[in-house]
């Protein structure tokens, strides 16, 4: 007999007869999946995004479910679409209870005919609003400023707003649409899922990372866009290899190149190319690694003023970062550092997170090259960055770049790296 774990608090779990509603059957399996995982109410909340108390009631059947919490339940289950096939069930099966309510109010000789259910007309705001092109287009410039945003705000501030945005996407999927505006809000609520993953990076929390990477792949299958796919994927990508998980970058690099085929501008394939040419390096494989940084130089060479609206400003100094990254991991130091710094030279003043991860890169290089001192003030310099913006990824950048230093025996300057973290933390 499976015994569940330690449930939050609220009313305890009570037998269900599926017989009894099809609301009531819905809640039974999804209970029964959820206990066959292991799983407290909690813990599926953190996995969906929905608080336990709305997903217990649920379970027991005591509310009609949404759509969307459906959906995320079949996923986080991995129920393989059973909860999702029960759904339109449950759906008739209120309609009709609805309809049948609504007639015997209309038969009963006590209700004058001229009565009017003025409690009812509340519930007219609750109506979904029609969608139109004009609306979309807003919706879609969201994500755009919001991008813009984090290069001004920490990842804590953007947090709410940008999880917010895909809140309001995910449930206007659920609101009747054409298909053609439905494929724009389905890309829209993948870019929105995917800017969400990176934030969550940056804070740290890899585990909602996942979540909203499956979220913005399974939105951009919806809306059939491979374009925005594969650089969703490759994101994806840059994020398993800042982690150390090599394998796992080249799986989702190659992904992101295969998915992309011919639906990208060249300046997109070109940072594909990139992205899986670092992979390769650090997964130790130098020799396809330099192979997709030229066809990366040479796709961004053949490239004109075309781009995809999602990505990026890509250019050729952008692209000497990850080259300095494949020499970096090649142990070609002092070509690595030339990289970096044409790079760094080239990164806008604005971008403040971008030019300190770069200065992070060269600080390796630097090292590499015995140029200790200067590792130092370059990492510095990022610190300082990184703990105004919040960055935990970029933290852990600074990190790798110490542990480095402590292998090599570089005592003073791990004690000097240690004394300034401290200032910021007094």
């Amino acid at each position: 007999m499976t015994t569940e774990r330690k449930r939050g608090p609220g009313r305890p779990a009570k037998d269900l007869d599926p017989g009894m509603s099809l609301r009531a059957a819905l809640g039974a399996r999804m209970r029964e999946l959820r206990k066959g995982r292991s799983l407290t109410l909690m813990e599926l909340g953190e996995l969906t995004g929905y608080s336990w108390q709305h997903l217990g009631a649920v379970e027991r059947g005591t509310v009609a479910p949404s759509e969307s919490v459906i959906v995320a339940c079949d996923t986080a289950l991995g129920a393989g679409g059973v909860l999702k096939g029960m759904f339109p069930g449950v759906i008739r099966e209120q309609a009709h209870l609805r309809h049948s309510g609504e007639a015997a109010r209309r038969s009963s000789p006590e209700a004058p005919d001229s009565e009017v259910d003025w409690g009812r007309l509340s519930a007219c705001g609750k109506r979904a609003s029609v969608l139109t092109s004009a609306v979309v287009d807003d919706i879609e410039m969201i994500t755009m400023h919001q991008r813009r945003l984090y290069h001004e705000l920490t990842s804590t501030q953007m947090l709410v707003p940008v999880d917010g945005h895909l809140g309001l996407l995910l449930s206007l999927l659920e609101t009747p649409a054409p298909d053609r505006l439905r494929r724009r809000i389905a890309s829209a609520a993948g870019e929105a899922a995917g800017f969400s993953a990176w934030i969550w990076f940056d804070l740290g929390d890899h585990f909602k990372m996942g979540h909203r990477y499956d979220t913005a792949l399974n939105a951009l299958g919806e809306a059939g866009d491979r374009g925005l796919r594969s650089y969703i994927s490759a994101y994806r990508a840059v994020t398993a290899d800042a982690a150390g998980r090599a394998d796992e970058a080249v799986r989702h690099a190659s992904t992101a190149l295969d998915t992309a085929d011919r639906s990208v501008t060249r300046v997109t394939k070109s940072w594909l190319h990139a992205v899986n040419a670092t992979a390769r390096a650090h997964a130790g494989d130098s020799r396809t690694a330099l192979a997709e940084l030229g066809q990366a130089h040479g796709a961004l060479e053949q490239a004109g003023g075309e781009r995809d609206e999602w990505m990026y400003d890509f250019d050729h100094e952008r692209l000497l970062g990850y080259e300095g990254n494949c020499l970096l991991e090649l142990g070609q130091y002092a070509q690595a550092a030339r990289s970096f710094e044409h790079a760094l030279r080239g990164a806008p003043a604005t971008c403040v997170r971008r030019r300190a991860e770069i200065s992070v890169d060269l600080a390796q290089a630097r090292l590499g090259e015995g140029e200790t001192t200067e590792a130092v003030r370059l990492a510095r310099e990022a610190i300082a960055v990184f703990a105004r913006r919040g960055s935990t990824s970029g933290m852990s950048r600074v990190r790798r770049l110490r542990d480095r230093m402590t292998e090599q025996r570089q005592d003073v300057a791990v004690r000097e790296l240690d004394d300034f973290v401290r200032t910021w933390q007094e």
